[in-house]
């Protein structure tokens, strides 16, 4: 089995990013803590390893073991608001909880736990509050996510194994930022853009890109994925300004 990081996102980008980590930092993938001690200088870690006991010394011990919905602290229960298994507060469509009057939304209330999908509940919840009688529904199919690290991760739909897991007919296009004017410009040689589509539909499945900027470069495709385009709507179907980068995703499409 071999271990990367960013282990949801596809494949290949995972694989592309841990690549390029190995030759910045000391990774120890696969890992287990087992004891962490103070230094005169920092912290040094125990650590079991399928290599063996391993030691690891640093300055600073960051613990990032991701979050929990707080409704456990907030005691919802008391109000009688349901809550799933993993303890988020159940809504239905217009973010109303199982108690007439009290609405939830966020991190409380979902499981994406990103900020942009909080901004868009927001409005939704506002317009409801202020429009009883007119509810709007969500309608959040195509959820999109960055990482912004360096390189920046950008990612929508799914990933080339979950069609393979289901079982999906798909084609799949990927295209290197130096194959379009900016990227070659940038001396770029590690950043692509990868897009897999339905062969019958020609609607996109997903995309995903590692290199700079590509939480702006996958817009469009989120766009078109929201919108219904297909990916030769998006290729050929508008102009694409040269030189700039978002021709690399212009390229990919052609491609499909």
């Amino acid at each position: 089995m071999v271990i990367t990081c960013l282990s949801q996102h596809d494949r290949d980008i995972r694989s592309r990013f841990t690549e390029l980590y190995r030759k910045r930092f000391d990774l120890r993938l696969g890992a287990t803590a087992e004891c962490v001690a103070a230094t005169r200088k920092g912290v040094r870690l125990s650590l079991a390893t399928l290599a063996g006991s391993q030691t690891a010394e640093g300055g600073v011990l960051l613990v990032a073991t991701g979050r929990i919905p707080n409704s456990d602290r907030l005691d919802v229960a008391a109000a009688g608001i349901e809550v799933d298994a993993h303890g988020h507060v159940r809504t239905d469509d217009t973010y109303a909880t199982s108690v007439p009057g009290i609405w939830a939304l966020g991190d409380l209330a979902n499981h994406f736990q990103l900020k942009h999908m909080a901004n868009a509940e927001t409005r939704l919840v506002r317009y409801n509050l202020l429009h009883p009688g007119q509810p709007r529904r969500a309608r959040f199919t195509v959820v999109p996510s960055a990482v912004f690290a360096d390189p920046q991760i950008a990612a929508v739909g799914a990933t080339e194994q979950e069609l393979q897991a289901q079982g999906r007919d798909y084609l799949t296009a990927a295209r290197s930022y130096s194959d379009a004017a900016y990227g070659w410009a940038l001396e770029d040689t590690t950043s692509f853009v990868k897009v897999p589509a339905d062969p019958a539909t020609r609607l996109l499945l997903g995309a995903h890109i590692i290199g700079p900027q590509a939480s702006t470069l996958i817009q469009p495709l989120i766009q078109a994925m929201c919108l219904g385009n297909t990916a030769d709507q998006v290729a050929s179907g508008v102009l694409h300004i040269h030189p700039a980068l978002t021709e690399v995703v212009e390229q990919a499409l052609l491609e499909l």
